[in-house]
């Protein structure tokens, strides 16, 4: 298991664009990392907090994972129903399906790692 980098794009109600770097630790269950100011590692924080209303525009992976193969968003610690394939959301693939999944400000934004 090797783990990977990515980036989730937001944009949020003011037209600001908010690119949280994300560490993913290739890890069946395991959340995925998001920046907390000093670059995404294994030690970064598991969640990303909407600071506005956001919309989670793009997510981008640096490379594909060999034990998960998707990741399942958490609104809250809820699951929102949308999973998210690396396959689809590879940096290299310039048609990446469009994102617009949306987040009230102060949600605890999370990515749960599946197989």
């Amino acid at each position: 298991m090797a783990a990977f980098y990515g980036t989730f794009a937001f944009m949020g109600a003011s037209g600001r664009i908010y690119n949280v770097d994300a560490y993913f630790s290739d890890t069946v269950d395991g959340l995925v990392r998001f920046d907390g100011g000093a670059g995404a590692s294994s030690t970064s924080p598991d969640s990303f907090n909407a600071p506005e209303p956001v919309v989670l525009i793009d997510m981008a992976v640096a490379s594909g994972a060999s034990s998960t193969t998707k990741i399942q968003l958490l609104r809250n610690n809820q699951p929102t129903g949308d999973f998210l394939r690396y396959s689809l959301h590879s940096a290299s693939n310039s048609i990446r399906p469009p994102l617009r999944i949306g987040f009230r400000p102060g949600t605890e934004i999370r990515a749960i790692q599946k197989a």
